[in-house]
């Protein structure tokens, strides 16, 4: 019988046309094989040369399954130990795809994965945490994310401001904050 284990994922890597690194995330469950950026690359490099002509969705690399899928300019790799199951590991790539089309509008290509490189790297950590499937239904996803982001967006709001706007609203803070503690 196999050891059960909760860590699912080894790594989540996304790679362009190029087969240059766009995120790459690799977890440590158990024995790490890529404890080495050179041996992610190295990784990187074999995975992209053997997958970027064909039309499979799952291949056996190096002992790991990987389950991977396209989206104009960009792969989307998920690995697992040789003895993961493919169907779960397909389902939670696809939640996060799914995910990440829902956020970027259906454009899942390079330029607006990097523009929106916080939203993608959120979404990841909510969908996969140390090697640990947490969540893949990708509304879900796309909920978490955005809760987090209005609340972003609200503390930019707040450094986007001049300095006098800034002064302004302190200014006005303090007197409101001074009249109702005289009253």
């Amino acid at each position: 019988m196999n050891n059960l284990t909760l860590y699912t994922a080894k790594a989540l890597v996304l790679l362009d046309s190029e087969g240059k690194r766009l995120l790459a995330k690799y977890y440590k469950t158990g024995v790490t094989e890529f404890p080495k950026l050179k041996d992610q690359q190295r990784f990187e490099k074999t995975l992209f040369e053997k997958t970027r002509r064909s039309n499979g969705e799952i291949i056996l690399l190096d002992g790991q399954v990987v389950v991977y899928q396209s989206s104009v300019d960009v792969f989307f790799y998920l690995v697992g130990s040789g003895d993961e199951n493919e169907l779960l590991l397909s389902t939670v790539l696809n939640g996060y795809h799914d995910a990440l089309s829902i956020l970027l509008g259906q454009q899942l290509e390079k330029r607006n994965i990097l523009d929106h490189y916080d939203l993608v790297t959120l979404a990841l950590d909510e969908c996969i945490d140390d090697g640990i499937v947490l969540e893949v239904d990708p509304e879900l996803i796309v909920s978490r994310v955005s809760k987090r982001g209005s609340q972003d967006m609200f503390d930019n709001a707040l450094t986007d401001q001049t300095l006098m706007q800034a002064y302004q609203t302190a200014k006005e803070r303090f007197a409101g904050s001074f009249l109702k503690g005289s009253t």
